[in-house]
């Protein structure tokens, strides 16, 4: 309910979590300001031990607390200052002042990380060769962005890579990033301790050796192993851990696991791998060796998250979705079917939140509960029919004509319905689908009353629509019946009626 929903610094309304990490949980929200939904990261709270004061215990915890507050800090001002687009942008950043608590406010990502998507693979179906190369490639670029601002990320595994939906690979969390050079800052480990995922761990992280560019080269030759092999290049076992494997076992040709590889990219990956730094190529080496092979076969039109899409169509648009957005199946998961009066709570807070212009978080009230009226056919239509008129509020066009489309012909022709057709038909025409548009319409002003100003709008669009699929004397007959209404309300001098009569005399010329 309204009164309940946490929000802080005057703004973020917190959501539901998305997932949680060594220093902070990250949520999905909505930015009351800019009706938009965003993501928001929150360090987790620090709890206090019971230790004395003045102890030593209470310095190994306060200077823990301060570790994490400054690391948590570091991740915000690294990903604030790289704007790349393989990393989600940062909006903003503040303490919640209720608890203390550092928030980070960024792009709401939809996608999969690379982890689910390995893990979703079965073993004798591999990814293609082109889709694991369009993967690692645009992770590389991004790393050479990074690595050319004295960045290094220090923990690149498939959890911190997201494939969203249009196929662009975003690198997250850089919580244990380090700046490197004379002005790096102080390191925030302690001595003796390494950070990151011992999978992906290059040798001289470890070892607890300097760090460097070439060590992210390393942690995303152990990410393409596994992309196309299905498993890390090291296996832990009780006798030998992964950071034994990673300072003393050479890496094992990838066509061992799967022959069907290109020798090119074994071999690419083989030097990736390299236990000395000296020896393994730049990430710029590895983006350019790669792109060849995310070029070789063509991308996905319809598939979503497939990573080739960037390299072979970089500019094409990403389709509007359909389909119920991400934020709204979400919030609808594990929810109880809808009730009657949920529902008409529901209507009335749509009807503010449309009337105070925040139209996404309307649009997202009414998809999720679309999806928990499944259970009853009459109020799913009911709440359909909410969406469908939320979101041609929202001038979300593509949107709302699907949503007219399965609405309408459940419903059937009533007159008391028939602002439903004109909306239809505005949607359709909106988004240039001309054929469904006139029959909308036409249906329309079947039971309109004249007297109505769509009535006059609907003559019009279907005066300039129908010469457009060459029914000309039908659209100059709507134009036609339009004349006297305006002449009526404007008078037959009106810039109204002179501009209709040379619309009929263009198109009257144009068959003749």
């Amino acid at each position: 309910m309204p009164g309940e929903e946490w929000v802080f610094a005057g703004r973020y309304r917190v959501d539901a979590p998305i997932g949680t990490g060594g220093m902070g949980a990250v949520w999905s929200g909505y930015d009351q300001q800019l009706d938009r939904r965003v993501a928001i990261k929150l360090m987790h709270p620090v709890a206090a031990p019971a230790v004395q004061a003045g102890s030593a215990e209470a310095a190994a915890v306060a200077e823990e607390t301060a570790l994490a507050r400054e690391r948590f800090l570091r991740e915000i001002r690294t990903t604030a200052r790289l704007e790349l687009p393989g990393i989600p942008a940062v909006y903003d950043f503040g303490v919640e002042q209720s608890t203390g608590r550092i928030f980070l406010v960024m792009q709401l990502l939809y996608g999969q990380t690379l982890a689910d998507l390995i893990a979703s693979r079965r073993p004798h179906d591999p990814w293609p060769v082109s889709w694991a190369a369009a993967i690692a490639a645009q992770v590389a670029a991004t790393l050479v962005d990074v690595h050319a601002v004295d960045v290094v990320h220090r923990d690149i595994k498939p959890s911190n890579l997201m494939v969203s939906a249009n196929g662009l690979v975003k690198v997250l969390d850089f919580g244990v990033a380090i700046l490197q050079g004379a002005s790096a800052l102080p390191k925030l480990t302690r001595i003796g301790m390494t950070v990151g995922s011992p999978p992906y761990m290059p040798p001289e992280q470890v070892l607890g050796n300097q760090v460097g560019p070439a060590s992210d080269v390393y942690a995303l030759g152990c990410v393409l192993h596994e992309i196309v092999t299905g498993q890390v290049p090291f296996v832990e076992t009780a006798a030998r851990s992964y950071q034994d494997h990673h300072v003393n076992t050479p890496a094992v040709a990838m066509r061992a696991l799967r022959p069907d590889l290109p020798a090119e990219l074994d071999r690419l990956v083989l030097a990736m791998l390299a236990k000395r730094t000296f020896d393994r190529p730049s990430a710029e080496a590895v983006y350019d060796a790669l792109l060849p092979l995310a070029r070789s076969e063509p991308a996905s039109s319809t598939e979503e998250r497939d990573p080739r899409r960037p390299f072979l169509r970089p500019l094409a648009p990403v389709s509007r979705p359909r389909t119920p957005s991400p934020a709204a199946r979400a919030a609808a998961a594990g929810q109880p079917p809808l009730t009657v009066e949920e529902a008409l709570d529901i209507h009335e807070r749509v009807a503010q939140l449309v009337q105070d212009a925040q139209l996404q978080q309307a649009i997202d009230l009414v998809d999720a509960a679309v999806e928990r009226a499944a259970h009853d056919p009459a109020l799913r239509r009911e709440m359909t029919m909410e969406l469908a008129e939320t979101l041609f509020i929202a001038d979300e066009f593509t949107r709302a004509a699907a949503a007219f489309d399965t609405l309408l012909p459940e419903l059937g022709k009533d007159a008391d319905l028939a602002i439903l057709w004109y909306h239809a038909g505005v949607s359709h025409a909106e988004t240039g689908e001309i054929e469904p548009a006139i029959g909308y319409l036409t249906t329309f002003l079947e039971d309109a009353d004249p007297a109505d100003p769509l009535y006059r709008d609907a003559l019009f669009q279907l005066g300039t629509m129908l010469p457009v699929i060459g029914r000309v004397e039908d659209g100059v007959r709507h134009l036609n019946q339009l004349r006297p209404i305006l002449v009526a309300e404007y008078g037959p001098e009106a810039i109204h009626v002179t501009s209709l009569d040379r619309r009929i005399q263009q198109l009257r010329q144009r068959h003749s």
